[in-house]
């Protein structure tokens, strides 16, 4: 009776502490995703958004990825990038920068103005 009590407690132990990574993750990446969606709708020139970044503790610029070498040593580095999704954004604004903070990366994408258009999110691990 009492080895079950004690399997029972340590399973819903492990629930809590599962669920709330879960949602202290889940957090962070809406917190993310909420501060780029609202830079986007102002369309910061690309030198402002960059400073404003840089100013953040933590925030650090990563080399923009070229050629398709590039593009699999980043996707090595974030492998929850969604590839596919970067790639598409790239046909329609080429100009990009990332940056990284925390276990996110940030790939911002310009217009031929250099103004903020899009962003695409990757996180480093689940």
């Amino acid at each position: 009776m009492a080895a079950g009590s004690l399997a029972g407690t340590a399973l819903i132990v492990a629930l809590v502490f599962s669920l709330g990574g879960w949602a202290y993750h889940h957090r962070g990446w809406s917190l993310h995703d909420g501060r780029l969606r609202r830079a986007v709708e102002q369309h910061p020139a690309a030198a402002d958004i960059t400073v404003a970044l840089m100013g953040e503790p933590g925030t650090r610029m990563l080399p923009t990825p070229v050629s398709e070498a590039d593009w699999r040593d980043f996707a090595a580095r974030w492998p929850r990038a969604p590839l596919d999704l970067i790639r598409a954004k790239r046909q329609k604004w080429p100009a990009l920068r990332v940056f990284a903070k925390d276990d996110v990366a940030y790939v911002l994408f310009f217009d031929a103005e250099g103004k903020l258009q899009d962003y695409a999110l990757a996180r480093e691990r689940q």
